[in-house]
């Protein structure tokens, strides 16, 4: 009869250990759901360094941050070049009187942080690049 005590608590014992293991995988696993979905939720930004471009007689210096999430910090500072090539390519193609007219034009440069945005994801092919903000804009007359 002892023997079947023994078999008893040992079967008692390993469903107690089994419901323990369980129970902590899962919560393992909600701690670790909601350390990504904080994650997504936190903003990282990225400075790109200064970049000035010369073109059709106009002159046009740019600081910038990318906006992306926390989760895609890592992914913006791997494709820093490419973000940097767009933005170049964006600022070739913008019209600096619309950008900053006279008198300053707000919804110009809102214009612009958009357009360097879309063009951000489209050419990167993502949607990772939630906000271009322009630190610092220089527009002026003549080349560099």
């Amino acid at each position: 009869m002892s023997t079947r005590n023994a078999r008893d608590r040992w079967s008692v014992y390993t469903v107690g250990i089994a419901l323990v293991v369980l129970a902590v995988g899962f919560a393992l696993a909600w701690f670790y759901m909601q350390y990504r979905e904080r994650l997504s939720r936190e903003v990282s930004f990225l400075m790109l360094p200064p970049i000035a471009i010369s073109h059709s007689g106009h002159s046009m210096s740019a600081t910038i941050a990318v906006q992306t999430s926390a989760a895609d910090a890592g992914w913006a500072a791997e494709n820093k070049r490419a973000l940097e090539q767009v933005v170049k390519r964006v600022l070739m193609e913008a019209d600096p009187k619309k950008v900053a007219g006279v008198p300053a034009a707000p919804a110009g440069m809102d214009a612009l942080q958009h357009t360097l945005r879309e063009a951000s994801n489209v050419e990167l092919q993502t949607t990772r690049v939630q906000g271009m903000l322009l630190t610092e804009f220089l527009v002026s007359e003549g080349d560099l």
